[in-house]
């Protein structure tokens, strides 16, 4: 307010009860819009200190994908490596040992074969008597060697 000489008179508020109500009212709108500052500016430090955790978080992950497909990729290329070296270094029989070879794989896959179905006719004519069962097995014995002989001649 001015007053006619041009001198500012301040306007105070008057002492008594409602002074200290005022007075605190103040203080607390000024504390509450500095907490508020505060509370924001945190806030804001929290958002990015998050989204940085986040992001190095990410990072992370990407790193340790991209080095999981390149130890995939590496045991890829190991395992076709691998395979040409057993291609190479494997022998491919050729000419008469070979098929002297394959008559000879024939031959024990047809005994075991045998074997096993000798034990298997064995079994069935246990059932029979002893003299069946040996006579069962015999037979099945001579076949199945007359086929092995049969099939390295035809080689």
């Amino acid at each position: 307010d001015q007053e006619r000489d041009g001198h500012l008179r301040v306007l105070l508020v008057p002492a008594g009860p409602g002074a200290g109500f005022a007075a605190a009212a103040a203080a607390a709108a000024a504390l509450a819009h500095a907490s508020a500052a505060a509370a924001a500016a945190a806030a804001a430090a929290a958002a990015a200190a998050v989204a940085a955790a986040v992001a190095a978080d990410q990072l992370r992950v990407l790193l340790l994908v991209l080095l999981l497909l390149l130890v995939l990729v590496w045991l890829l290329v190991l395992l076709v490596l691998l395979l040409l070296l057993l291609v190479v270094l494997l022998p491919v029989p050729a000419g008469p040992a070979a098929g002297l070879a394959a008559a000879a794989a024939a031959a024990a896959a047809l005994a075991h074969a045998s074997a096993a179905a000798a034990a298997a006719a064995a079994a069935a004519a246990a059932d029979a008597g002893p003299a069946a069962a040996a006579g069962a097995g015999a037979d099945a014995a001579d076949g199945q060697t007359a086929r092995a002989w049969g099939t390295l001649g035809s080689t």
